[in-house]
């Protein structure tokens, strides 16, 4: 078994003298301690503060690296002379592990160089052990490994490996860089890093601009701070995705990226795009969301292969005409910004299938929304629009249509015409009435009307068989259609916070409800055809004015979730014992004195059953 060694580490732990695994004696040098520029082997009182550091010392020659070179095959890192002194010695195997080479070929580590230069430089009056100079040597020209060689991908990634912790802990040294987590070689160069949640941190090193073949990096979920300028040299790049970093900027050079088809920058900390970002016109997908950005270049105009351009959650305050320019756009995303307006021109992207303008403070739309005939789904909820143009009732291809957190006060019966809706929101305006044509809206899964002023809801409501989900909490609705009992596709129904007395006894055929809020209202009781709705599995009926509940309540199988706080309630049925799936029992705030002694056992079987003090149960 080979032993463990720390990376660039003097010798394995417990050897003495002798590099374990070399097949020749490895000399015995005491550790390089370096000495005064001027002096020879005199040492001196601070002599232990210029200590060279171990990661700095060459296994084989125990002094200072001044030419260091990496084992490509093994990604350990020699002295050079050293490497292929001991390799014309000792044939193709690794000094530190034993292990047999399929290669002696080495090629200069950079970024041990680079930090024995600035030990140099921070030691300004040390001259290393065994060296006639303070200058590192040149590196060799013949072993392919010059700043601009662009041969040996493997090695690049053992040099990132070797100067970050992150790195080492997720690729093992000894296995081949194909073999690595997120690495995807092709023909001896790399094609591929999938490095997002890898946690790393600080800068991406200079020398990822070598790997001229890579085609997809993803460091999405990281720490980094900075990109190097070299990642311009990344010419094949098609895929790019830096989110959810630290970033403040990204280099200019990350613009002459001509084959980027996707840029993923959301998530950072940036303030500005540069114009030069009008360059990438191969780009299809562009996602710029959760940065500080205030405007956007003119130039983005320009990318006319854009079909994804996200923009959400940023500070803008306008957008240029020239984004009207982007006629492959089919999803366009503005959602949380400051926008009081769109420029006219937006309304030219025919092709446009989604459009996100949610959470700005748009007054208006214009009629030229009507020309958007592609358009599937329009957000436009968290504005202050008061109204709405006629053309939007032309958008017969809108399967969602989102209108929440507004002003309105009234949607004109040309809402019929929108057969192909599966989901409007209309919750948080000021609308006192619906039309009887939302009964046309046949495809709808999803109507909510929570928070406005409606007094009543029409009778078409009846109408929606494929509603699934109905919202109509925090309106002044003292009462429901009996109609709503056809909604037999149902799964959630909200009518809380109304004026509610009675509700028809039609709504036990909602049979396929699992979530009933009826709390808040002025019910003094609930029809016995309620036990017909055994799927139910959550039944509000808290702050109403019951004053008993029907027996038929027993039936409800699937409830595991039952309050009846605030109410007037004297008794409650002892069938309510053969809820055994129930989890929650509330009965706080009532007129109760005793309880059914199967209430107790609920609780002894798991439910949390809240009551007020001094509520007993029967004998």
């Amino acid at each position: 078994m080979a032993p463990v060694v720390m990376r660039g580490r003097g010798r394995p732990k417990g050897s003495k003298n002798k590099a374990k695994g070399a097949s020749a004696p490895v000399p015995a040098v005491k550790r390089g301690r370096g000495r005064p520029k001027g002096s020879k082997n005199r040492k001196t009182p601070d002599a232990d503060l210029d200590a060279e550091p171990d990661v700095l010392v060459c296994p084989i020659t125990r002094t200072m690296f001044r030419d260091p070179v990496m084992v490509v095959d093994s990604g350990h890192t020699y002295e050079r002379s050293a490497i292929v002194s001991h390799f014309g010695r000792n044939g193709a195997k690794d000094p530190l592990t034993r292990l047999a080479l399929s290669s002696t070929k080495v090629m200069t580590n950079w970024a041990v160089r680079q930090i024995v230069q600035d030990w140099l430089d921070r030691h300004l009056d040390v001259t290393p052990d065994d060296w006639d100079s303070r200058e590192l040597l040149e590196p060799s020209k013949d072993d392919g490994t010059d700043r601009n060689d662009e041969g040996d991908d493997a090695g690049v990634l053992r040099t990132w490996r070797a100067t970050c912790p992150e790195l080492q802990e997720r690729w093992p040294e000894a296995a081949r860089p194909e073999h690595w987590e997120g690495v995807t070689i092709e023909n001896g160069r790399v094609v591929e890093l999938l490095l997002d949640e890898f946690e790393l941190t600080g800068a991406v090193p200079a020398e990822i601009g070598r790997l001229s073949a890579l085609r997809e990096l993803n460091l999405y979920e990281n720490q980094l701070t900075s990109v190097p300028a070299e990642i311009g040299q990344l010419t094949s790049l098609e895929v790019l995705w830096l989110s959810g970093n630290n970033l403040t900027n990204v280099p200019a050079e990350i613009w002459q990226l001509t084959s980027l088809r996707e840029l993923d920058l959301r998530n950072n900390q940036l303030t500005s795009v540069p114009a030069e970002i009008g360059q990438l016109t191969s780009l299809a997908y562009l996602n710029l969301d959760n940065n500080q950005l205030t405007r956007v270049p003119a130039e983005i105009g320009q990318l006319t292969s854009l079909t994804e351009l996200n923009l959400n959650y940023n500070q803008l305050t306008s957008l240029p005409a020239e984004i009207g320019q982007l006629t492959s756009l089919r999803d366009l995303n503005l959602e949380d910004n400051q926008l009081t307006s769109v420029p006219a021109e937006i309304w030219q992207l025919t092709l446009l299938t989604e459009l996100h303008l949610s959470d700005n403070q748009l007054t208006s739309v214009p009629a030229e929304i009507g020309r958007l005939t592609s358009l599937e789904n329009l957000y436009l909820s968290g504005n202050q629009l008061t109204s709405l143009p006629a053309e939007i009732w032309q958008l017969t291809r809108m399967g969602v249509l989102l209108l929440g957190g507004n002003w309105l006060t009234s949607v004109p019966a040309e809402i019929g015409q929108l057969t192909a809706l599966k989901a409007l929101g209309l919750g948080g305006n000021q609308l006192t009435n619906t039309p009887a044509e939302i009964g046309q809206l046949t495809s709808l899964t999803e109507l909510d009307l929570r928070d406005n002023q409606l007094t009543s809801v029409p009778a078409e409501i009846g109408q929606l068989a494929a509603l699934e989900e109905l919202y109509l909490c925090s309106n002044q609705l003292t009462s429901v259609p009996a109609e709503i009992g056809q909604l037999t596709s149902l799964t959630w129904l909200d009518l809380r916070d109304n004026q509610l007395t009675s509700v028809p006894a039609e709504i036990g055929q909602l049979t396929s409800l699992t979530e009933l809020n009826l709390g808040g209202n002025q019910l003094t009781s609930v029809p016995t055809e309620i036990g017909q709705l055994t799927s139910l599995r959550s039944l509000n009926l808290g702050q109403n004015q019951l004053t008993s509940l029907p027996g038929e309540i027993g039936q409800l199988t699937s409830l595991r979730g039952l309050r009846l706080y605030h109410n007037q309630l004297t008794s409650v049925p002892a069938e309510i014992g053969q809820l055994t799936s129930l989890k929650v029992l509330s009965l706080e705030s009532n007129q109760l004195t005793n309880l059914p002694a199967r209430i107790r056992e609920l609780r002894a079987a798991g439910c949390e059953v809240y009551m007020d003090d001094g509520v007993t149960f029967d004998e």
